[in-house]
C-alpha cells in the first residue's frame, strides 16, 4: 500500500498543477514569470480566446539607389586631338529622391509548438531620380558615360538622363518566437522570397558635334531592364525588451533568388530639326542567382485590451536591403561592364493587430 500510495503521488500532484492553471495572452511573460516552464517559452505576441490571425500594414518612405549608373564624365581631351592636358574631370550621375511606398502582410499563429505563418507583399516606385550634366569651358570636354554607335564625334555640349525603378516582392515566411532570456526574444524563421522588378534608363546626349561635320546632333538612349526570380529566404527577427511593453527590435533577413534577366536597348539619333532615326538596337536576357541582404533595426510598443483579446503593435525605424548586382545595363560592345548593387534604404512605420 505504501508503495502504491508513492507510485501515484506525481500524478496526483500533476493534476493539482493543472486545476491551478492560469490562462495569460502569449508575449507578457515579464508580468507572469513563473507561470511558463518551457525550455524556449514562447513570445507570441497572441491574445486570449482569438484566432491566431494578425494583419500587418507598413508604411515605407524610402530611397532606391544603384551603383555604377554613370552617364556622363569629363576630364579627357578631345578625341580627334592628340592627348593634351585638361582640367580635372567629373563623373556625372543621378540624384537619388525619397519616395512612399507600402506593405501589407497577413499572418497565423498555430497550437503546434506555437509557430506562425505569414504572407508579406511589399510595392515602392524610385520615378523621380534625374542627372544633368553641361560643358563649362573648351579646356574640359564632356563624352558620354555609355557607348553610342557615332564615328568621328568629339564631344558633347550636355546631358540628362533619368532612372526608375518598380519594385515589388513578395516573402513568405515560417517562423517561432520565443524568449531566451526574461528580456530578450528570438524569431528565426525560413521560407520564399519572389521579387519583380522593372528599371528603366534614359539618356539624352545634346549638342553632339561630329569632325566631319558641323551639324550638332541628339541622340536618345532608352534602356529597359527587367528581372523575376524566386528562391529561398531565411533568417531571424530579435526584441530587447524594455519597461511597459516597450522594445527595441533588430531584424536579419539573407536570401538567394534564381532569376532571369531581360534587357532592351533602343537608341535613336537626330540631327537638330530633323526627325529621329534608329540606329541601335539590342536585347538579350539570361539567368542567374541574385543574393540579397535585409536588415532593419527601430522601437516597438505593444499593448493588449478588452481583456487581453486583442493586441497591437506600433514601431518605427530604418529598414535597408542589398541586392547584389541587378546593373545589367546594355554597355556597348567597346565598354567593359562593371555591374553594380541595387540599394533600397529608408524608414518604415508598421501597426500589427492580432485578434
Amino acid at each position: 500500500m505504501h508503495k502504491r500510495s508513492i507510485f501515484l503521488a506525481p500524478f496526483f500532484i500533476l493534476t493539482l498543477h493543472a486545476d491551478e492553471t492560469i490562462t495569460v495572452p502569449e508575449g507578457k511573460i515579464i508580468d507572469y514569470p513563473s507561470l511558463y516552464q518551457d525550455i524556449t517559452p514562447s513570445a507570441g505576441p497572441r491574445v486570449i480566446d482569438g484566432y491566431g490571425v494578425f494583419l500587418t500594414g507598413d508604411y515605407l518612405y524610402w530611397t532606391g539607389r544603384e551603383q555604377n549608373l554613370q552617364f556622363a564624365y569629363s576630364g579627357q581631351s578631345a578625341l580627334a586631338d592628340t592627348p593634351a592636358a585638361t582640367d580635372k574631370g567629373k563623373l556625372y550621375g543621378f540624384h537619388f529622391g525619397f519616395r512612399s511606398g507600402f506593405r501589407v502582410g497577413l499572418g497565423f499563429s498555430f497550437g503546434h509548438d506555437k509557430w506562425d505563418l505569414s504572407f508579406n507583399y511589399t510595392w515602392f516606385q524610385a520615378d523621380h531620380n534625374h542627372g544633368s550634366a553641361k560643358l563649362k569651358n573648351s579646356s574640359t570636354l564632356l563624352f558620354p558615360g555609355y557607348y553610342i554607335p557615332l564615328s568621328g564625334y568629339e564631344y558633347l555640349t550636355s546631358a540628362q538622363g533619368g532612372w526608375k525603378l518598380h519594385f515589388n516582392a513578395l516573402n513568405l515566411e515560417l517562423g517561432r518566437n520565443f524568449y531566451v532570456s526574461k528580456f530578450l526574444s528570438l524569431r528565426p524563421f525560413f521560407g520564399l522570397n519572389s521579387s519583380w522588378q522593372r528599371q528603366h534608363l534614359s539618356v539624352d546626349y545634346l549638342g553632339i558635334l561630329s569632325a566631319d561635320s558641323a551639324v550638332s546632333r541628339k541622340y536618345h538612349l532608352r534602356n529597359a531592364l527587367d528581372f523575376w526570380g524566386i528562391g529561398l529566404r531565411a533568417g531571424v527577427d530579435t526584441a530587447w525588451h524594455l519597461a511597459s511593453n516597450w522594445s527595441l527590435y533588430g531584424d536579419l533577413a539573407l536570401s538567394t533568388l534564381w532569376g532571369q534577366f531581360s534587357n532592351t536597348r533602343k537608341d535613336s539619333l537626330a540631327n537638330v530639326g530633323n526627325p529621329w532615326t534608329s540606329v541601335y538596337h539590342v536585347s538579350g536576357g539570361f539567368h542567374t542567382i541574385v543574393p540579397v541582404v535585409e536588415i532593419g533595426v527601430g522601437l516597438r510598443k505593444e499593448e493588449w485590451f478588452c481583456n487581453d483579446r486583442f493586441h497591437l503593435a506600433a514601431q518605427l525605424g530604418w529598414e535597408e536591403q542589398v541586392w547584389f548586382d541587378m546593373n545589367q545595363y546594355e554597355s556597348g560592345p567597346n565598354l567593359n561592364h562593371t555591374g553594380g548593387n541595387l540599394i533600397l534604404q529608408g524608414l518604415t512605420a508598421r501597426l500589427r493587430f492580432d485578434f
